[in-house]
């Protein structure tokens, strides 16, 4: 009897504890990621090569007014033989052009879904007052790169950043 109720116990403590909370899919072409039903999706595209933006929930923004997010930016490479660690200091190398303030934080190699992919944190002023964290995921497929992009204020980087690397690093490829 008791053994019955130490397995018990551990099944509920185990369902509690690994629960998933309520969270959405996107998939697209070739790829799925997964985001808080709380966060929003959006087709919107700020620019031509964004396939999507995430936004946290609405309430984010009303002490910082800014909303935090994930976007996801391809580039079709036309054919380019470029190696991740290439086309990821490429794409850094634009952003320090272009924002002398920016700051490197970490550059790693990782995996996602099973790829090799490049991890770099970084932050930078926009001349707006307002200091912005950056984590990125550089990956290469096919022929395309795909640039994954969590950004959040500075202040409110560690508050968003666990619920961030989750829908991150559900990004795969579903082909």
């Amino acid at each position: 009897m008791k053994i019955k109720i130490t397995t018990l116990l551990l099944f509920f403590v185990s369902t509690f504890l690994f629960a998933q909370e309520d969270w959405k899919t996107f998939a697209k072409d070739n790829f799925s990621i997964q985001y808080p039903a709380t966060w929003e999706y959006s087709d919107q595209k700020p620019q031509p090569n964004i396939q999507f933006v995430l936004m946290s929930e609405e309430a984010s923004q009303n002490e910082d007014m800014f909303r935090e997010n994930i976007n996801l930016n391809t580039e079709d490479l036309n054919g380019q033989d470029v190696s991740l660690k290439d086309y990821a200091k490429a794409g850094l190398d634009q952003v320090f052009a272009q924002i002398p303030s920016a700051k490197m934080i970490t550059n790693n190699d990782i995996k996602l879904g099973g790829e090799n992919a490049k991890e770099i944190i970084w932050s930078a002023n926009l001349g707006n007052g307002i200091l912005l964290k950056f984590k990125q995921v550089f990956l290469l497929k096919d022929g395309t790169a795909y640039v994954l992009t969590f950004t959040a204020t500075e202040t409110d980087y560690d508050k968003y950043i666990v619920d961030g690397e989750k829908i991150l690093y559900s990004f795969k490829f579903t082909n």
